[in-house]
């Protein structure tokens, strides 16, 4: 160590002792070479600097360690300023150059570089320039220790969030978006603890405020602007942090949640988030499968995450949704799922169903869902559908189980089918039945639509009654003679036996072979039988009933009430 000017060396005899010998309280670990002194007022400039603030982080990180001990970052903060105040004020101005700052922690680099440090009365000032390839991080220091004031900025660039990023095993600081990161920070950092702070984030253009207090039973308020992460875009959000419970909030999403966190024995988040509006939920995170599209719903979601693996439950109920032109009305979810990165998705859960119109209402409409194995979250063909029941036509309808994968097999169980229902779909016929019918349809599902073969339906009644009673069948019978018993018969017809053998093509067609036995007590005293064969586009009849019923209309009020639920409320 070179000293030029002897009342320079004797007026600063601590100082120099103190950097030379790093006696900086042995925490952080100060290492010096180099020291010399060249000029008056004080320059000082120092070779080589290591920095070790190993001491300021409990251990070695693992899964069993808090990342960092607020008291320990107190006590170093409050030692730090009582050197500060204890070194000379013989010299009213000096300066330290450092050509080679490293910092480091646990034998591992956090960052190199160039470090400069002037004093001005009780204020100092230290600028930081990180070098080396593809190094752009920088800071800026002020310090004032009679007063515990620091204020503290900078840029965080690739290298450093790198080095970060293994140092505390949280791969995520090595994330692009987090790249030319740019902070402030000020406040009091002395026995209590009062900061400010905003962070930038360009890459993603995004920026946050923040608001700390407290070194032991801290509190952070954080509020955050709009920002996008790949296709998913965040509104504005305001959270609060303490050091073992979390709550936010999104006005946007009508959304708010409230939880626990903790960093040991190991890494979890727990809690529970709710929103009267799912929509704009629905919109920034799952593309439901065409041609889906929910209108409005609430929910709540409780969940763990813990070792990187998210488990938990969603509860949604008043749900409105459409179906291409079908309307699904006051639906409710119940669905458990869990996530670890490397696996993906797997869910499993029960929906409930007030009515989905499909022409012919369903109501009561019920299913479980599992999905056995892990995958995408989007990826809805993996899914097994079980248990589905509904009521139709005044009767009850089951399927005990339907992979969505296409192509694939199940068997419609249907228990007495209402037939005075059945037949106020043909309005125009003047036809009036009792009775109801029940049967099996085995139906095949691809990718050209749904159909049935060999499918067979019966009367679960001993009889039944059908009254035929348009006004057209007096022409009909004069037009074919050939039908004139027939059509008599079913004019007051008495049946015994009703029994069908269905057949349904993927375009819609259908075939149905029907077999009645009975009587017309009017015609003839004793029993016959009729067999009567129908053809029939149904996808075309059900088009024909919504548009006879003026469902367009109806369709869009319905379509607006709804969605006024999920609107936010000025």
């Amino acid at each position: 160590m070179a000293c030029v000017f002897s009342s320079v060396c004797s007026a600063n005899t601590q100082l120099l002792a103190a950097m030379a010998q790093g006696e900086w309280g042995g925490c952080p670990a100060v290492h010096t070479e180099g020291l010399s002194i060249t000029a008056i007022p004080l320059s000082v400039s120092i070779e080589s600097v290591h920095l070790d603030v190993s001491c300021l982080l409990d251990t070695e990180p693992d899964a069993s360690s808090e990342a960092i001990a607020p008291a320990k970052l107190q006590a170093a903060s409050q030692q730090m300023f009582e050197q500060l105040l204890a070194l000379p004020q013989a010299l009213s101005a000096s300066q330290v150059e450092v050509k080679n700052l490293q910092l480091s922690a646990y034998q591992q680099l956090i960052t190199q570089g160039k470090l400069g440090l002037k004093q001005q009365g009780q204020q100092w000032q230290l600028n930081y320039q990180e070098q080396g390839p593809n190094s752009t991080s920088q800071f800026s220091l002020l310090i004032l220790p009679k007063s515990s004031h620091i204020s503290f900025s900078g840029m965080l660039g690739k290298t450093l969030l790198a080095r970060l990023a293994t140092l505390s095993q949280q791969r995520w600081l090595a994330d692009s978006r987090l790249h030319n990161l740019d902070f402030s920070l000020s406040g009091l950092v002395g026995q209590d603890l009062k900061l400010k702070g905003a962070l930038n984030l360009p890459e993603i253009d995004a920026s946050f405020t923040a608001k700390l207090s407290q070194w032991n039973n801290w509190n952070l308020r954080l509020a955050s602007s709009p920002l996008s992460i790949a296709d998913i875009n965040l509104p504005a959000a305001n959270w609060q942090l303490t050091n073992d419970s979390w709550r936010v909030s999104v006005d946007d999403w009508l959304a708010e949640g409230s939880g626990s966190w903790h960093l040991s024995p190991e890494q979890a988040v727990k809690g529970r988030l709710s929103s009267d509006n799912l929509l704009p939920l629905q919109q920034a995170f799952i593309d439901l499968p065409e041609p889906a599209s929910l209108l409005s719903a609430a929910a709540t979601v409780d969940f763990t995450w813990q070792t990187q693996q998210l488990t938990g439950q969603i509860d949604a109920t008043t749900i409105n949704a459409l179906w291409g032109e079908l309307r699904f009305d006051d639906a409710s979810i119940t669905s458990a799922f869990s996530y670890q990165p490397q696996q993906g998705w797997q869910h499993q859960g029960k929906l409930s169903l007030a009515q989905w119109d499909i022409g012919i209402p369903l109501t009561e409409l019920a299913l479980h869902w599992q999905q056995p194995t892990f995958s995408p979250i989007t990826q809805w063909q993996s899914l097994l559908l079980q248990d589905i029941s509904f009521s139709v036509l005044g009767g009850q309808a089951q399927l005990e189980e339907v992979p969505l994968a296409l192509p694939n097999t199940a068997l419609l169980k249907l228990d007495k089918i209402q037939l005075e229902q059945l037949v106020k779909l043909y309005p125009e016929l003047g036809l009036s039945m009792h009775g109801s019918v029940s049967g099996r349809l085995p139906m095949r599902f691809g990718e050209q639509g749904i159909a049935i073969t060999d499918g067979e339906l019966a009367v679960v009644e001993p009889s039944g009654h059908i009254s035929l009673t348009h006004q057209s069948l007096v022409a009909v019978k004069a037009q074919h003679a050939s039908l004139d018993f027939a059509l008599s018969l079913l004019e007051d017809f008495d049946y015994e036996t009703l029994a069908a053998e269905v057949d349904f093509a993927e375009d819609g067609q259908l075939d149905m072979q029907v077999k009645l036995i009975g009587r017309n007590q009017q015609v003839s005293p004793r029993l016959v039988t009729l067999n009567y064969g129908h053809q029939e586009n149904i996808y075309q009849l059900l088009r024909s009933l919504r548009i006879g019923e003026q469902l367009s209309g109806q369709l869009q009020q319905w379509i607006d009430d709804t969605s006024s639920l999920a609107a936010p409320s000025p």
